[in-house]
């Protein structure tokens, strides 16, 4: 996810280009390449490729335990196997997935890669909320219960606080929203080198701290008297699959414990009231 971009510029790093390579992609050009790889063993991309997994596994339990087949990924970036749609797919081919993002270059990349059934890709600003909501309306059968998946994209936006309680507040009752946001209280210095290294090369990027974090997912759980919630969690310990296996495995047990991004997966029981569903892993 970038500022909103009319071109494709090729002249400096782009956003969702450095973003691929951090996650593990290909996708990007010899500028992008020269920003990510001092990154790659930072605890910044730890973080990113813990949320991505996250998100992975939220989007499978919501397909095989609540039937979910409708998700709408906000901030898709370029693609990366298994992509949401493809975890979303059934059968039946009755799932449909919505990939947002407002960089020209990822919208095109993702057209011409997605090829799921019944998959759209869109270029619409996130921090324009209402032409968010529109296209989410113009895609989603509200009829059935639909998924909003916003991991790894809120540390983009400046104003993410505002965006997410807007986003939220106007969505259905019974819409699932699958969260992460990266912390900066943990590792401070290496987040911030990291932080500082992106924006030389023109990359808005906000770690947000847990209590910061907490207070944006505050109204989340606001329904009453239906609460049952738990506080967020690091994203390695929501359904994990293999512990041991949890982050590249080039990096040892120390620094695999230092830093996770904060993650919640959420569903709306009321027009205005969500009830949080993460529960903590025992290893």
């Amino acid at each position: 996810m970038t500022a909103k971009n009319q071109t494709v510029d090729t002249s400096r790093p782009n956003t969702a280009r450095v973003c691929n390579v951090l996650l593990g992609g290909r996708d990007g050009y010899e500028l992008d390449l020269l920003v990510a790889q001092p990154l790659l063993n930072s605890q910044l991309t730890i973080a990113m490729r813990e949320a991505r997994r996250f998100a992975r596994r939220a989007i499978e339990h919501l397909r095989n335990q609540h039937q979910v087949h409708q998700v709408v990924e906000l901030g898709c970036g370029f693609p990366l196997h298994p992509d949401i749609g493809e975890i979303t797919a059934d059968a039946k081919n009755t799932s449909r997935t919505l990939y947002i993002d407002n960089d020209v270059l990822a919208a095109t990349h993702a057209r011409a890669l997605l090829t799921e059934p019944n998959s759209v890709v869109s270029e619409v600003d996130l921090t324009d909320v209402t032409a968010v909501l529109a296209k989410i309306t113009a895609v989603m059968d509200y009829t059935e219960t639909v998924a909003l998946c916003l991991s790894g994209t809120a540390e983009l936006l400046a104003d993410a606080p505002a965006v997410l309680g807007a986003l939220t507040h106007q969505l259905p009752p019974g819409t699932w929203i699958v969260f992460s946001h990266i912390t900066d209280d943990i590792s401070r210095d290496d987040i911030d080198i990291a932080v500082e290294a992106l924006g030389d090369a023109g990359i808005a990027f906000h770690p947000r701290d847990r209590d910061t974090i907490t207070t944006m997912l505050a109204p989340l759980p606001a329904c009453r008297p239906r609460i049952d919630c738990t506080a967020p969690v690091v994203a390695h310990r929501y359904r994990p699959r293999h512990p041991a296996a949890s982050a590249p495995r080039h990096l040892g047990p120390v620094r695999l414990r230092r830093h996770r991004p904060i993650t919640a997966l959420a569903r709306k029981d009321t027009s205005d009231g969500f009830k949080t569903t993460t529960r903590r892993e025992r290893h």
